[in-house]
């Protein structure tokens, strides 16, 4: 893969976190909530 390749991907990847991250934080999620949520590996305790 070539590094242009390779940073067209890194990208990629990094507007959908971003696009995540807005979208939590857009319905009401805090910070530590979103990051609660990512270090149980995505699940969600109700």
């Amino acid at each position: 893969m070539t590094e242009i390749s390779k940073n067209y991907i890194n990208n990629q990847i990094d507007m959908e976190w971003l696009e995540l991250i807005l979208e939590a934080k857009k319905i009401g999620l805090s910070y530590d909530q979103i990051q609660s949520f990512l270090q149980q590996g995505g699940t969600s305790e109700k």
